[in-house]
């Protein structure tokens, strides 16, 4: 059985319904499981920063907002969690967070809302998928 499942969160319905799949997984449990959430700031490489908006405090803003809803989500189920947030290349940073905490399973959703996703579909699972060190779960 899995003792600690990482779940990436984007804010997309295919990221809520991988973090609704990792909390029934962790109820049906008969042994404790220590859940995970990670929101990824994808780094943005500009040559010239974008004249009249604050790229930065976009971005911080839409972690919270991503963030709070998810943890109010997980408020309601009882279940130990911890909340992280960083920044950088987001197959990377899940790849590497997973990784660093021992997860025995990654729960992440098929595509995503990122910056790019449009042009970008499914790469992030993808990548997530071809180099992760543990089961990767993709919920649709």
């Amino acid at each position: 059985m899995y003792h600690c499942i990482l779940v990436p969160i984007d804010g997309s319905v295919h990221a809520e319904r991988a973090l609704n799949e990792a909390i029934t997984l962790c109820q049906n449990s008969k042994t404790k499981i220590q859940l995970a959430i990670l929101h990824v700031n994808p780094t943005i490489a500009m040559n010239e920063p974008p004249v009249g908006v604050d790229l930065e405090e976009y971005v911080q803003e839409e972690d919270q907002e991503v963030v709070v809803e998810a943890k109010s989500r997980l408020l309601t189920t009882g279940i130990d969690y911890t909340s992280t947030s960083k920044n950088g290349d987001p197959a990377k940073v899940i790849c590497g967070q997973a990784q660093e905490m021992n997860a025995d399973l990654i729960i992440m959703g098929s595509r995503g809302l990122g910056l790019m996703s449009e042009m970008f579909i499914g790469s992030v699972s993808h990548s997530v998928v071809q180099h992760a060190h543990c089961p990767v779960m993709i919920v649709k």
